[in-house]
């Protein structure tokens, strides 16, 4: 309805999880780091629990995303389930065959653990993922907990990530769920988000709908946030009835007031108008007696309604006056709207992608950037001929990481990076990011190289990224605790090479992970003893010659 009134493409505060709305906030990259980090767990529980609104559900929809190719999840989405419903939903899940109205449970037990133990000799990780765990009862959680007791003498066979409400604390702080407690091994809460992220919200949804310059005021944002508590689903909510309500008053920005009533409206609280509506009614009931003395107030309704003549004549020659001023400040406000969508069509993002293009073929998939990217490796890569640029790199002893970030992670990573770009409506392209600074960066578009601010690329940056790094010998997801091997190895080389000195053992053990720890702690990275493929990279950084890593010395010029 109030689309075309503010030129909007589409309506931008929707309920429905539209993948291009996705707002990833610093909590909910958090959060899926928690639940990457589960899945690449070697066994146990990972927790994560939110209040309803908060984004429990995107982070999910982004982990799907993000899934590894080794990885076989059963997802149950209603876990209003008894045992063996419970067991036979995850068969479902994972494909696995059962005769038509079974119901034993040693049955299904056996199934899974034939799958698991198959899978597991197949190289593959098998995790359940629960969400609104906070609807289980004590008897299936239970039954859960005896699923993670399938393990070989290495690893557990099933990985298990509850997502819920606050209650789901609640209900595993139960003295009969100690022993699930003790197995968690990754909890997070998700919180709302803060009045800054509320803001960034705010704009993104607003960007991807096809408006770059602000509706909502500073105080009508401000005034969003407290009604929301910083809650993405009653932002959306209250947002959209707020644009409604400017619309009907003919406003083309959102003021606090407007964002009161909408979230008046919203909340079924009672405004102050229906208060004092309600209070003149109360009023007007007391004074009933006044009737009787009909004959007097008569003579007095005349001389008020002769009042009340000239009072509205006066008003109607104001009223007259305000629509002319009206007039006169809505074509000022046109003319300045005019002048600034002008300004703004100079910075489109489809005209920024033409200018780093430069008439050459823009990278949908980015075979071009990968080419580049490898050529930094000293690969050579043909974009259409060496077929998938993963694959190929895994021929040279490369991996490939795939993930969203922001500026700060990719500083901290200090590597190379293909970042996807959204060219309005022309459709995704892919550059390759080679240097940055605090303010801006320098990107390799095929041939063509292009300097500029960060504040410029944030409208059109997804937050994408894919880099190549080289995963030590001998190492799968991982290195953990009590871990032996080559990739053992290689890690207590690179502590030497980096302290000088190194833990006198073969094994990963707590002085290794003491180390470990630290060094993610430094470093900016989730500090859990976890050797992944991120704390990798920064030891290799600084261990390695000839990795490729980012020029962090300001660039001269810049747009």
């Amino acid at each position: 309805m109030y689309n075309d009134f503010f030129g909007l493409k589409e309506t931008p505060f929707t309920i429905s999880p539209d993948p291009r709305y996705l707002f990833m906030s610093e909590r909910h990259r958090d959060a899926l780091a928690h639940l990457l980090y589960g899945i690449g767990e070697g066994g146990g529980f990972v927790l994560l629990t939110g209040e309803v609104g908060t984004g429990k559900t995107t982070v999910c929809r982004c982990l799907l995303e993000q899934l590894p190719q080794k990885v076989r999840l059963a997802y149950i989405l209603n876990p209003k389930l008894n045992s063996v419903e419970l067991m036979a939903t995850m068969c479902d899940e994972l494909g696995i065959e059962y005769a038509k109205g079974e119901n034993s449970l040693k049955t299904f037990t056996d199934l899974l653990s034939n799958y698991l133990l198959q899978a597991h000799a197949n190289g593959l990780n098998t995790v359940l993922m629960i969400d609104e765990a906070q609807n289980l009862s004590v008897d299936v959680l239970e039954q859960i907990r005896l699923l993670t007791n399938l393990e070989t003498n290495q690893k557990k066979l099933l990985q298990i990530i509850l997502i819920g409400q606050p209650e789901l604390q609640e209900l595993l702080a139960k003295k009969e769920l100690r022993q699930l407690a003790q197995r968690i091994t990754a909890r997070y809460h998700l919180r709302p988000l803060s009045l800054v992220e509320s803001k960034a919200y705010l704009e993104h949804r607003l960007r991807i709908a096809g408006v770059n310059r602000p509706i909502f005021t500073n105080k009508a944002v401000q005034q969003i946030h407290k009604a929301s508590q910083g809650v993405p689903r009653l932002i959306n909510v209250i947002s959209d009835r707020a644009l409604l309500g400017a619309f009907s008053e003919n406003q083309h920005k959102v003021n606090d007031k407007t964002v009161l009533k909408a979230a008046d409206e919203v909340l079924g609280r009672k405004s102050s108008h229906s208060v004092a509506t309600q209070k003149s009614a109360r009023s007007w009931t007391q004074w009933l007696p006044v009737a009787v003395l009909l004959p007097v107030l008569l003579l007095a309704w005349y001389g008020f309604q002769q009042y009340q003549n000239r009072q509205a004549a006066e008003k109607q020659q104001l009223l007259v006056e305000q629509a002319a001023e009206r007039q006169q400040l809505k074509q000022q406000l046109e003319a300045a709207q005019k002048e600034m969508q002008n300004k703004l069509n100079e910075l489109t993002p489809e005209k920024m992608a033409k200018e780093f293009w430069n008439r050459q073929s823009w990278d949908r998939n980015g075979m071009l950037a990968s080419q580049n990217l490898l050529a930094l490796w000293g690969l050579k890569f043909v974009p259409y001929q060496s077929g998938d640029a993963c694959q190929f790199a895994l021929n040279y002893g490369l991996e490939c990481d795939r993930g969203t970030a922001d500026w700060s992670f990719l500083q901290k990573l200090n590597r190379p990076v293909s970042l996807k770009f959204q060219a309005g409506t022309t459709g995704s392209f892919w550059g390759v990011l080679t240097a940055l600074n605090a303010e801006q960066v320098t990107l390799q578009f095929g041939a063509n190289k292009v300097e500029i601010a960060k504040e410029k690329l944030n409208p059109i940056w997804t937050g994408e990224y894919q880099l190549f790094w080289k995963k030590p010998l001998g190492m799968t997801e991982s290195i953990n605790l009590w871990n032996r091997g080559s990739a053992v190895n290689w890690l207590l080389s690179s502590i030497e090479t980096i302290d000088g000195a190194a833990p006198k053992t073969s094994q990963y053990n707590s002085a290794v992970q003491a180390w470990v720890t630290s060094f993610q702690e430094n470093h900016g990275l989730i500090a859990d003893g976890v050797v992944g493929k991120h704390t990798v990279m920064m030891i290799n950084n600084l261990t390695v010659e000839n990795i490729p890593q980012l020029s962090l010395q300001a660039t001269a010029g810049g747009r």
